[in-house]
């Protein structure tokens, strides 16, 4: 009963051993002998004024953003000493957006505190031997540009930044359970405007005195902030329709560029895209449930059928059909690149079976349609055209046929 045993394997061991009795009646006997563990009373962990900030991340699960249903996290960072909240929702929490993070939470605070105590999560932590950290190489480059100090507690023990898991649960509960998420802009104006309002005007449980007036003591003590330009380089090869793949969104670059490789920067308001240090092209992020972002003037030119043969059967039916004919011949060379002869011989030949007039009303009916298909123009003069014209001509005169002549007595014999 004094070891570490647990009671189910104490009941398999008493079964081994001929115990018939039930689990219950065990269970209730191991809660009176059993010694409980004494209470033991923990630290608590005191801090200057700006001297720490404890950031963490928390999921917020699936919620309808601009219609699609998206996984919203929330980015928690709170200031050690006077207590003060920032919290901020995304989509991801990926490395653009945790820097990014980082840099808006310090704008909030008006400066920089000289630690920052983090998880173990990868963007922020390459990999660990006990009290040896090696940092992401970016997120060390953002540490080292705004001049704070980063710290990562130990693996499993999330008391070490206890200050922050608690506001998770808090940020939760307060604000963002039951509200409805019109758009991620739109939600995170109104945490700023819970946190003005409601998380840094509270009187808190442990200092007793309001965020707010707090952060007034420990602006004076924060470091300052210094731009930062908060940007990821890749490398990356538009395919062959001058399209650049990120984050499973295609984003366009002028065509000419197909096939060659160009430099993708991303920002936490877009991305662009440059080669040799000239900058192509600036794209605002896609919104969710967007898989291409394409500019018009990014897409390739379409084929001008524009060759002898064409011409000539254009102005063929430009001088049968006049003005009609002209603008029917512009729209098959804009609207139908890929077969302009085939329609174009379509008109002639249809005009040689049932008349110009038909055919005049039967392209204008097309124009006013906007349809140019090889094919719909026979189709229509079939349907109200009159009957083909047919080659009736009738000979002069009747070919002359030579009949022998045979003697009919022939046949008055009897049969053989």
């Amino acid at each position: 009963v004094k070891s570490h045993w647990t009671g189910a394997r104490i009941l398999d061991e008493l079964e081994d051993r001929g115990y018939e009795g039930g689990r219950t009646v065990l269970m209730d006997y191991l809660r009176r002998v059993r010694p409980k563990p004494a209470a033991q009373a923990e630290a608590r962990f005191y801090v200057k004024p700006g001297q720490q900030a404890q950031i963490d991340w928390a999921d917020m699960g699936p919620v309808p953003v601009d219609g699609v249903m998206t996984k919203v996290y929330v980015f928690v960072a709170i200031l050690s000493w006077s207590r003060t909240l920032f919290v901020r929702f995304t989509t991801d929490m990926q490395l653009l957006t945790w820097l990014d993070c980082h840099r808006r939470a310090f704008e909030y605070f008006g400066g920089v505190t000289r630690e920052v105590l983090i998880d173990n999560l990868k963007t922020g932590v390459d990999s660990r031997a006990g009290g040896t950290v090696r940092w992401n190489s970016k997120y060390q480059e953002l540490a080292v540009a705004l001049g704070f100090t980063p710290l990562a507690h130990f693996p499993k023990r999330p008391k070490t930044k206890g200050r922050v898991e608690r506001i998770v649960s808090y940020t939760r509960s307060r604000f963002f359970v039951g509200r409805d998420v019109i758009n991620l802009d739109r939600l995170n104006d109104d945490a700023i405007e819970w946190l003005a309002k409601r998380a840094n005007r509270r009187v808190h449980r442990v200092t007793a005195q309001r965020p707010c007036d707090r952060l007034t003591t420990e602006r004076a003590s924060l470091m300052p902030l210094v731009a930062f330009d908060v940007m990821l380089e890749e490398n990356r090869v538009a395919d062959a329709y001058a399209l650049v793949s990120c984050d499973g969104v295609r984003y366009s670059v002028p065509p000419r560029y197909a096939r060659q490789a160009v430099v993708m920067q991303r920002r936490p308001d877009g991305v662009t895209f440059v080669v040799d240090g000239a900058v192509l092209v600036r794209h605002a992020w896609a919104k969710p449930g967007v898989r291409l972002v394409q500019l018009p003037e990014h897409l390739p030119p379409k084929p001008r059928p524009r060759h002898e043969r064409f011409v000539s059967l254009g102005d063929r039916v430009a001088e049968s059909f006049g003005e009609l004919g002209r603008r029917y011949v512009d729209a098959v060379e804009r609207r139908a690149p890929h077969a302009p002869l085939a329609i174009l011989r379509e008109v002639c030949e249809r005009e040689a079976e049932f008349g110009r007039p038909i055919v005049a009303a039967v392209i204008e009916n097309l124009l006013h349609f906007k349809v140019i298909k090889r094919g719909t123009l026979s189709r229509l003069c079939y349907r109200f055209g009159t009957l083909p014209k047919l080659d009736m001509t009738v000979p002069s005169r009747l070919p002359d046929i030579t009949v022998e002549r045979r003697d009919l007595a022939l046949y008055d014999g009897p049969a053989a």
